[in-house]
């Protein structure tokens, strides 16, 4: 499963998205703000900032008027990026169970199952951008983003 870190990640970066698609695009935004409107730990925050501005999908400025942007647009950030980063590609290697030994010639007893199923996640993360997952987000206005 992916980790709290990489989930409030994902959240966070779609947040970023959608102020980059309301005029922020060549702004930078507080890591105070965007963990106050998210309700996050600015510190836990911060240190994911820091592995996705390292890995090349955010830009940070310090100082009164600092923060962090998207360093491309939010197309051409997948939510498999932000995975990659954060939690790594183990999810999608690994045994469900937690078995070393799990493969198609040694499978656990629900390796197929869960093959099927991780295959599925990974292209949906793969082909989802950050785009896509702000396209209508007004529709589900229970959700913090």
């Amino acid at each position: 499963m992916l980790s709290a870190a990489c989930k409030d990640s994902i959240r966070a970066m779609i947040y970023v998205a959608k102020l980059y698609k309301e005029g922020w695009k060549d702004k930078f935004i507080s890591i105070h703000k965007i963990a106050k409107d998210l309700g996050m730990s600015f510190y836990f925050l911060s240190k994911n900032f820091q592995k996705l501005v390292k890995a090349g999908l955010l830009e940070s400025h310090r100082g009164p008027q600092g923060g962090i942007k998207l360093i491309k647009k939010p197309s051409e950030i997948k939510l498999i990026d932000i995975v990659a980063v954060i939690d790594g590609m183990d999810f999608f290697n690994r045994c469900i169970l937690g078995f070393e030994e799990c493969s198609d010639q040694n499978p656990c007893t629900i390796h197929h199952l869960w093959a099927d199923k991780r295959e599925e996640i990974y292209r949906m993360f793969s082909s989802t951008t950050l785009e896509d997952a702000i396209k209508n987000i007004e529709k589900f206005e229970n959700v913090k983003v």
